[in-house]
């Protein structure tokens, strides 16, 4: 302060040409009331603090000239307002009406900082917490109460300044349900199963921050027996095998389609073969180390995925600032239908002895070429159609095996 009250006083002799007979625009005749005297009283709740010029000006009666203690009201005002161009306000307001600061410093207690609302999010939901606004004390109101002020003391309400805190009510405002999507897994086993909760239970929770890039694999890890997946059923090279973390890729597509209809466009692999719990061209095949599913959180505010698993189902739910569309998935697809063939051979199937004994060897999967699209609606009209991915699915024929004698005939029967 002392270094910008220096710099004032160099700035001030420039002004003080304009105010050497410092009651110039103040024609008066003495009188008990000083018109160059500026006095407030501050009022808050019945605390009242009053400021008079003349009482903080003794012992710089040799600055008045340069520093105007002594000018009418509008000479003060023009001298303020050629500093206030120059230098920061809070130096001018010091400079002009020494101890200024004082009004302020009595009324701390009414100011506060401003804490804005925040939302939690975990595994379990969302959590809010409210905030408060923040008060200070207006000085730019007191000093224009004191530029006013021509001797006589005006009474004035304590103003403040109000800094709007972010509301628990704005934040719901953007933690609305963006997209959401559930396939299922009725017929998978056990491993699958736990394949599925434990992926989904990883991504769970997982808050998306604006520009930040998420990556399915990054979040998950890799699927491997020493991070705790099991064998189970994989697409590899165009056939189902088994291989440890079978069931992820379902989780991957299902956040996906998730996504998809969030208002995100992900990066995505397609799978060899063509899926059975999601439309052709809407899969997202993962595999650790290179294929990943990604997407870009582009909407300037955080994004938040829920995963859920219930009743040999996965939904994944994603939460942030409300769509500007409504979007819908179509698949246009033409499917080259797989057929089944049978063997028999003994040495490779010896547990099948009967015709009535049977056993899939290979799994049967149509050929598809599909071309997706994402439908955009606004208030229920279609404003765009766009194509996103153009898929080709490999074709496998089904082959079963079966036992080569006929059943006996049971004579009791």
């Amino acid at each position: 302060m002392k270094k910008f009250l220096s710099v004032i006083f160099a700035l001030a002799v420039v002004f003080a040409g304009a105010f050497v007979v410092y009651r110039a625009d103040t024609a008066f005749a003495e009188t008990d009331r000083e018109p160059w005297n500026a006095v407030i009283v501050a009022e808050y709740r019945g605390d009242v603090c009053r400021y008079e010029l003349a009482k903080h000006i003794k012992g710089r009666e040799n600055e008045s000239e340069s520093r105007g203690f002594y000018l009418g009201r509008r000479a003060r005002a023009r001298l303020a307002d050629g500093l206030l161009r120059q230098l920061p306000k809070r130096a001018v307001y010091e400079y002009l009406f020494p101890d200024f600061g004082d009004i302020a410093e009595h009324f701390e207690y009414v100011c506060r900082e401003r804490i804005d609302a925040t939302v939690g999010f975990d595994a379990k939901g969302f959590t809010y917490t409210a905030g408060q606004d923040g008060v200070s004390v207006n000085e730019d109101e007191l000093f224009s109460a004191l530029l006013r002020s021509d001797g006589k003391t005006t009474r004035i309400t304590l103003p403040l300044v109000y800094d709007k805190a972010v509301t628990v009510a704005e934040l719901k405002r953007n933690t609305v349900l963006k997209g959401t999507f559930t396939t299922r897994y009725l017929n998978s086993g056990a491993n699958r199963c736990f394949n599925i909760a434990r992926s989904t239970g990883s991504i769970n929770g997982i808050t998306v921050y604006p520009n930040e890039t998420f990556s399915f694999n990054n979040t998950v890890g890799a699927r491997t027996e020493k991070n705790g997946y099991k064998q189970a059923k994989v697409i590899m090279d165009g056939q189902y095998t088994d291989g440890v973390g079978g069931g992820v890729c379902q989780v991957s597509t299902t956040l996906y389609n998730a996504l998809l209809l969030a208002n995100f466009i992900p990066s995505a692999s397609a799978h060899s073969l063509v899926s059975s719990y999601v439309k052709a061209g809407f899969d997202a095949m993962v595999s650790y180390g290179s294929a990943d599913l990604t997407f870009v959180n582009d909407t300037g505010y955080p994004v938040y995925i829920q995963g859920v698993i219930k009743d040999k189902s996965v939904t994944f739910n994603i939460y942030g600032v409300p769509n500007k569309y409504r979007v819908e998935r179509e698949s246009v697809e033409v499917r080259d239908k797989f057929v089944t063939s049978e063997i028999v051979d003994k040495a490779k199937y010896p547990e099948l002895v009967y015709t009535d004994q049977t056993k899939v060897v290979i799994n049967g999967s149509d050929g598809v070429k599909s071309q997706s699209y994402l439908k955009y609606y606004i208030d229920g009209v279609l404003t765009e159609s766009r194509l996103i991915r153009k898929n080709t699915y490999k074709r496998v024929d089904c082959v079963i095996a079966r036992g080569y004698a006929e059943r006996p005939i049971d004579d009791a029967q």
